[in-house]
């Protein structure tokens, strides 16, 4: 089972290649180092060394306790948010909530697969912290994009559910 968090990666990046435009995967690179493996790097030594808040396994390649295909999964699964949020901003909603699941039910997985222990963490705080980390990865990306449909305003509801209407 030590193969895990490689497989994840391999999966995540299959897909980012599969489904992302070579065009957008070179725009979105700097965000998705930066936010998706400088970002997941910087949470994992605090969380992991310093906090001892969870605990993984013993992994094929390891730095600091931290699987380091797991940081190259996310940088993955950050390609492909940025995407999501750059080609439909209008379901920026959506997008985080779809992220935030995502997350949550990727640590559970890990979790149910002895891949990762929480001795002093819970699902319920990794939804919290995937909520706080998906909303700042937004504003990041708005900021080095200059996306200026996402973001709070008046017709975020509204525009995210617009999609619904046109059937």
């Amino acid at each position: 089972m030590d193969l895990y968090w490689l497989t994840q990666a391999v999966a995540y990046w299959s897909l980012v290649l599969f489904f992302i435009p070579p065009y957008y995967i070179k725009k979105l690179m700097l965000f998705s180092f930066l936010g998706g493996f400088v970002y997941t790097w910087i949470v994992q030594i605090i969380a992991v060394n310093i906090l001892k808040r969870w605990i993984f396994e013993a992994d094929i390649f390891m730095i600091y306790n931290i699987p380091v295909f797991f940081t190259i999964s996310w940088f993955a699964v950050t390609t492909i948010f940025g995407y999501l949020l750059w080609r439909f901003s209008s379901y920026q909603i959506w997008i985080v909530i779809f992220f935030t699941l995502w997350a949550t039910l990727m640590n559970l997985t890990a979790v149910y697969l002895e891949r990762i222990s929480l001795p002093e963490w819970s699902i319920p705080e990794t939804f919290m912290f995937a909520i706080f980390s998906h909303v700042l990865l937004l504003y990041v990306f708005k900021y080095m994009h200059h996306v200026d449909a996402l973001g709070a305003n008046e017709e975020m509801f509204k525009d995210s559910f617009m999609g619904f209407r046109k059937r």
